[in-house]
């Protein structure tokens, strides 16, 4: 078994190569954080994709790619970590960008990884991060599965109290040391966006704070090696009062009714919304510690070990989408219809709930330069052999597009790409790491082969 609190050797070790780690050294001014970080926009892009064309990184097969901005990622990670304690675990949601260049990346700042599957546990000890900086965190785990997790020293969240017993049983038949936390629901309501608020009644996730309230502390009772509490709300859609309230109540829940002494660490989720319209005003790092920290000060003055999942907000930014129009199909009775190559199969979000996710778009001409014509409304439909693939619906872009341009769809470094659909088995698109505005490009994916989507559908 693990130390009193979960901290063993690994747990220490780990800690001490984080607070030792310098951190990136981004070349962006990150003086000014509200809003942070600061949006690409589309002249960046179109200065990227002008020289991505001009130096043959955009093969002619190439008929989208994924543009990332590694730059900006460590930017990101930098704020991160300097807004909270130099102690903090940051661990940075897979799912949100599963690349494993960009996990390594992520690593290599000193953060860890949120995992939500055995599969993206996996790409994180792929990616070379310490079992001790990593968080698994899935609402439906087998007992094969938490075994396996357990007995690799993974940090694990449990996301109810049968979830809790099954890890007991475990712990006592196969002598495994357990770093455990217990996901609480603080039931906040849901937020703008109903399929994102998590902390709703009834949810899938996490122990309902108001009517186990008593079952939970006596599981602090009943199991010595349950080290932490864990509590996330959402992410986009949620208001930073509902974040805050929810963190609250699980913090208050620790005060009055487990005790600070008791806790290893305490996981407060991710969750900070991003800037997808101009007019958002999203909270950024650094203010969100500021709240935190009055409203729940035991967190950064304490033993506790303060640990953070945060996703869209490292990612959304950084990455953007360059597909090629196909054709411009005129309609007599409305918009002319933009037929270009990525839909649905990367943006399942925006093609089936058009109403809550949002993403700018340009156009730039076949050689990378953008347009800037008067505006026309369109209608962007995808490739995908279903009538609802559409990313848009009377869309305002300039009058001058024309076949051959590409279509800039901003903010799709995360939940987008890693949402990726099979369906008609298209292939999966190249997805290119660049740093200083296009200076140097790397492939941190490379474009689907006709081999590995055969093998995929194949009996293997």
């Amino acid at each position: 078994m693990s130390t009193r609190n979960g901290r063993d050797e690994g747990w220490s070790r780990s800690t001490e190569r984080r607070s030792q780690h310098p951190g990136p050294h981004p070349n962006r001014d990150l003086g000014n954080r509200s809003p942070y970080p600061r949006r690409l926009d589309d002249a960046h892009m179109s200065s990227v994709l002008s020289r991505a064309l001009a130096e043959g990184i955009l093969q002619s097969s190439d008929c989208a790619a994924v543009f990332y901005d590694l730059t900006h990622l460590d930017s990101a990670l930098c704020a991160l970590r300097d807004s909270f304690p130099s102690t903090a675990l940051h661990a940075a949601a897979v799912k949100a960008n599963p690349l494993i260049e960009v996990l390594k990346r992520i690593r290599a700042a000193g953060h860890g990884a949120e995992v939500a599957s055995i599969g993206e546990l996996q790409l994180a000890l792929a990616a070379g991060f310490a079992p001790s900086d990593i968080v698994f965190d899935s609402p439906v785990k087998t007992g094969g599965e938490l075994s396996l997790a357990l007995a690799s020293g993974v940090m694990v969240s449990a996301n109810s109290l049968a979830e809790l017993a099954r890890i007991g049983h475990i712990c006592s038949v196969e002598n495994a040391a357990a770093l455990v936390s217990v996901r609480i629901n603080p039931e906040v309501g849901s937020g703008a966006i109903s399929g994102t608020s998590v902390a709703v009644r009834r949810s899938k996730f996490g122990v309902s704070l108001l009517d186990c309230r008593s079952e939970i502390v006596r599981a602090f009772s009943e199991y010595p090696w349950l080290a932490g509490l864990h509590v996330h709300v959402g992410s986009q859609g949620m208001a930073s009062d509902q974040l805050l309230q929810g963190v609250g109540a699980v913090y208050d829940l620790c005060i009055e009714s487990i005790g600070v002494s008791r806790l290893s660490f305490f996981n407060i989720g991710g969750g900070l919304p991003v800037k997808y319209h101009e007019s958002d005003s999203p909270m950024c790092f650094d203010e969100y510690a500021h709240s935190l920290r009055k409203r729940c000060p035991a967190l950064f003055t304490s033993d506790i070990r303060l640990v953070t999942e945060f996703g869209r907000s490292l990612h959304a930014g950084a990455g953007w989408v360059a597909s090629r129009v196909e054709y411009v199909q005129d309609h007599p009775c409305g918009s002319p219809t933009v037929l270009t190559h990525v839909g649905a199969d990367m943006f399942l979000r925006k093609a089936y709930r058009p109403d809550e996710w949002h993403h700018d778009m340009s156009v730039c001409d076949s050689a990378g330069h953008l347009r800037r014509g008067p505006p026309r409304t369109f209608d962007i439909a995808g490739p995908l052999c279903f009538a609802g693939d559409f990313l848009g619906r009377d869309v305002a872009l300039p009058e001058d597009l024309q076949e051959g341009d590409y279509l800039l769809i901003h903010d799709a470094g995360a939940y987008t790409f890693g949402m990726w659909s099979v369906y008609n088995s298209r292939f999966f698109p190249a997805i290119l790491g660049y740093e200083d505005e296009g200076v140097s490009f790397q492939h941190l994916r490379r474009r689907q082969t006709t081999s590995e989507l055969v093998r995929f559908w194949s009996r293997g």
